[in-house]
């Protein structure tokens, strides 16, 4: 039985594009991974057919794949805000990256070298995802506290810490890298041009190497193994009846078990905490065990969103197909920005493998930044809407109005005009819909708030 869900907006294209997307951003993150064993092959003329290639590919896809996800957020993005203009921008950073690859391009096959600067240029465009990870997690944080039980979002809390460490480190990456290509690196790179992606390479001081490992590395793995899998784990709280325990678990262990024994395990082999000694050969084992264990980790994720969405395909309402997108484009976005967050485009390598999964770091944190948010605000502000349901409920004394059917319908009118006014008042604030904007909606939980209290009645009065 396939898992693929899709809506009338996100089809099987939309799938393939974007999963071709990533299956070129991956291929030139293992090139980086392992230049050191891959680099003689990758500078032949095989090497440049195979760039230009994956170049071409990445952006038509992406490019395709991109249309259909701002389709769904069209509605969102409407609101004149500073925001929405960035994110309607997307497309336009992403066709300015595609005109920087066919410089790059041009250079290498005219010249057999290309510019630095215009890897330089690619590392500054990038940066705009630290805007996308910066406002989300302000987005994040004003909805948590704002929250009437904190305790119960301490979903967003975590996915509010992710988007601030993916944030973190990639400051610290665009600072570095930025400094690295103006000041580390000749004017233009060619065949003969020294590549390698050994830490040694990066030119960096010993103040720097620990900023590096603590303040790009160390965040970079927590975002991903540890409070995204603590997010998704809370949300996933929400369907564990749904998607069945043993799914629920291998969520929640599975992912930070195999990022943390890949990443972390050679630093703790070579005690030292001063260092990243990743890419060193005599650890080449713990690096196959680390990007498996990412990539295995992002799909493990995305299934459990895909799973969630092909539950509610099964409940037929305007509202949930909106919420199943949000989720398609969660799952997605999962996949995408791990490999985008690597960092190899100061390998300088030649051809300039490493620059494709950066210059796709813009379009990744943009879906990730509206996947998440709108999923993860969907959820928060259905269960905070049900509890104010709660709430409403027993103030009207809806419970004990039993016989008399016309008040009882008053009543439940009543409740189902506040909640939706409550609803309205929350989409306005996130520009998020939520399930709870359905009157059959509403109506359907305080059927279930009024059996429930009833039969807890009935067990009392027994």
């Amino acid at each position: 039985m396939t898992l693929i869900v899709t809506t009338s907006i996100i089809n099987k294209k939309t799938y393939l594009m974007t999963f071709i997307a990533w299956a070129m951003m991956i291929t030139d993150v293992i090139f980086g991974t392992f230049l050191d064993v891959l680099r003689a092959p990758l500078n032949s003329s095989f090497g440049v057919i195979l760039f230009i290639a994956m170049s071409i590919t990445v952006f038509f896809a992406g490019l395709y794949a991109l249309r259909d996800f701002m389709a769904v957020l069209l509605k969102d993005l409407e609101a004149p805000s500073f925001f929405n203009r960035l994110y309607k921008a997307t497309p336009i950073f992403l066709y300015a990256l595609a005109v920087i690859f066919g410089a790059i391009i041009v250079e290498i096959v005219l010249f057999s070298d290309y510019s630095t600067y215009l890897q330089l240029l690619i590392v500054l465009i990038s940066g705009v995802a630290i805007l996308f990870f910066g406002f989300r997690t302000y987005k994040f944080l004003s909805w948590f506290k704002a929250s009437h039980n904190k305790r119960h979002n301490i979903m967003i809390l975590a996915f509010a810490v992710s988007a601030m460490l993916f944030c973190i480190s990639m400051t610290v990456a665009t600072v570095f890298d930025t400094k690295e290509l103006v000041f580390a690196r000749p004017l233009s790179i060619d065949a003969h041009y020294p590549a390698s992606n050994s830490m040694a390479s990066r030119h960096l001081s010993s103040i720097e190497l620990v900023i590096h490992l603590y303040m790009y590395l160390v965040p970079q793995v927590f975002a991903i193994a540890i409070a995204e899998t603590v997010a998704v784990t809370f949300f996933l709280r929400y369907f564990k009846d749904q998607i069945g325990r043993a799914t629920l678990w291998t969520v929640i262990f599975l992912p930070p078990v195999l990022f943390l024994t890949g990443i972390f395990g050679p630093q703790l082999l070579a005690n030292t905490g001063g260092v990243m000694v990743y890419q060193l050969p005599q650890f080449f084992a713990f690096r196959v065990i680390g990007t498996v264990g990412w990539i295995g980790a992002d799909f493990v994720i995305a299934f459990a969103y895909l799973l969630v969405a092909k539950n509610l395909r099964r409940q037929i309402t305007s509202s949930r197909n909106m919420i199943i997108n949000y989720l398609i484009i969660a799952a997605l976005s999962t996949i995408l920005v791990s490999p985008a967050t690597n960092n190899w485009i100061t390998n300088s390598s030649y051809p300039p493998f490493g620059a494709i999964q950066r210059a796709f770091l813009v379009f990744a944190s943009f879906l990730f930044s509206i996947g998440i948010y709108s999923v993860a605000l969907s959820v928060a502000q259905d269960a905070e809407l049900r509890h104010l349901a709660r709430k409403y409920a027993k103030e009207y004394a809806l419970l004990d109005t039993l016989g008399n059917a016309q008040e009882d319908a008053e009543i439940v009118q009543k409740v189902v005009k506040i909640m939706r006014k409550q609803a309205g008042d929350m989409v306005k604030e996130t520009a998020v819909e939520s399930s709870m904007l359905d009157d059959s909606e509403v109506r359907q939980y305080l059927d279930l708030v009024i059996k429930e209290t009833r039969e807890k009645g009935n067990h009392r009065t027994n």
